[in-house]
């Protein structure tokens, strides 16, 4: 395990995301025409308790560092609802209400935050909707104690879908939104977005390990289900978000995305590019980041500390 953290000083915000490999840390910094990846890693973390969050602090030296942690898919629930007609100030107690029947556990044991869909600017009377996000009370408190109380400054929990949308953003093109996929060990998101606005996500229960595996005919019949399940997403988003135009599905890093590529084009009608994250962030500080498959592994984490050196 290396320890980055004791010679970068000047890294004073950093992602840590939990996923199947382990836990990825990354830092994002402005560096003239693209953001600068100066910390990208992943270590093994056997245990998802406050005790080892703690201990994974202490080791990497995290005390005083401002951190966000990137929630994993099963720890948080991302549910589209009716946006309240209520003042800003009771919206999210508003939001909170209207999950009384959605959670399977007691309102009272969630931690619940809202994203706004920006409606039709046309005005031809569509419905205005807005996501919510909750998470249990005690998924919460695991990461505030455990980081907490090794000195970190935790300062924001984000979520996946938030943190796709900011690599999304890099790629819109001509005032166009775009559909952007990926994939890793817990398996695949798919996130629509058009200005830097989110407006629609799914998570896809198809892993990265089973794009490629050595078997064709199990490999193809997972192509297959991921066809299908792109044609359902895309003709639901049409239909709810015309006003939105997406013009392109473009697939994230990982290991096999030639073959997928190709796969997707002969059987998608939108238009299909992969990405190589190079093409949009700086990755020249770490060598690791050349290969596609520690590309994928780090994706969400990159994303989510785009919006740290955003808001730097």
């Amino acid at each position: 395990m290396r320890f980055p953290f004791r010679k970068t000083q000047l890294v004073d915000s950093l992602v840590l995301s939990r996923g199947a490999a382990g836990i990825s840390v990354a830092s994002v910094v402005p560096h003239q025409e693209k953001p600068r990846v100066v910390v990208c890693a992943t270590y093994a973390m056997p245990e998802n308790t406050a005790e080892a969050w703690g201990k994974l602090a202490k080791t990497l030296h995290l005390s005083h560092k401002r951190c966000r942690v990137l929630l994993a898919p099963n720890e948080y629930q991302l549910m589209q609802v009716d946006a309240p007609n209520v003042p800003a100030a009771e919206l999210k107690q508003a939001v909170r209400w209207k999950l009384k029947d959605m959670l399977s556990y007691p309102l009272e044991q969630a931690t619940v935050d809202a994203i706004d869909i920006l409606p039709d600017r046309s005005g031809t009377g569509r419905g205005h909707f807005m996501y919510a996000v909750a998470a249990r009370n005690e998924v919460i408190k695991r990461y505030m104690d455990g980081l907490e109380s090794a000195g970190v400054n935790l300062e924001v929990i984000d979520i996946p879908e938030l943190a796709q949308r900011n690599i999304a953003s890099l790629l819109e093109e001509g005032g166009r939104g775009v559909a952007l996929l990926s994939f890793n060990g817990d398996g695949g998101l798919l996130t629509f977005t058009a200005s830097g606005e989110l407006y629609h996500a799914r998570q896809i229960e198809i892993s990265a390990a089973q794009l490629g595996l050595a078997d064709e005919g199990q490999r193809l019949h997972n192509f297959d289900r991921l066809v299908l399940e792109l044609q359902r997403s895309l003709d639901n988003f049409e239909r709810q978000f015309n006003y939105v135009t997406v013009t392109r599905l473009v697939l994230g890093p990982m290991a096999g995305q030639a073959a997928l590529e190709e796969y997707l084009r002969e059987n998608l009608y939108i238009q299909v590019a992969s990405l190589d994250l190079a093409d949009v962030i700086n990755l020249a500080a770490v060598e690791e980041l050349e290969n596609p498959a520690m590309q994928a592994q780090c994706f969400l984490a990159i994303g989510a500390a785009l919006r740290a050196e955003a808001s730097a």
